[in-house]
């Protein structure tokens, strides 16, 4: 039976508390809902659209975006861990 791969993300960890003032916005820029109190968010990898939420990232750059993403795959799939990872 032949073995089927995932492809698991790794996306580096940056929690630093931030205010809405400092990333100058209060909505998700994908969905437009207000941040809560604590939010997970971040941003694109491969376009300027925004602060959004960590999940909607996911969303935006899986059907915006996956050719740029498999070519990073592709450019990193050989590389070793750290030792954290």
């Amino acid at each position: 039976m032949p073995q089927e791969f995932v492809t698991l993300l790794w996306r580096d960890s940056w929690l630093k508390p931030l205010t809405d003032g400092d990333v100058g916005t209060e909505n998700c820029a994908l969905c437009k809902k207000e941040f809560k109190e604590i939010e997970f968010v971040t941003a694109c990898d491969f376009c300027d659209i925004g602060i959004m939420h960590d999940s909607c990232a996911n969303r935006h750059i899986l059907q915006k975006h996956r050719k740029e993403l498999e070519g990073k795959i592709g450019s990193h799939r050989d590389k070793p861990l750290h030792d954290y990872q």
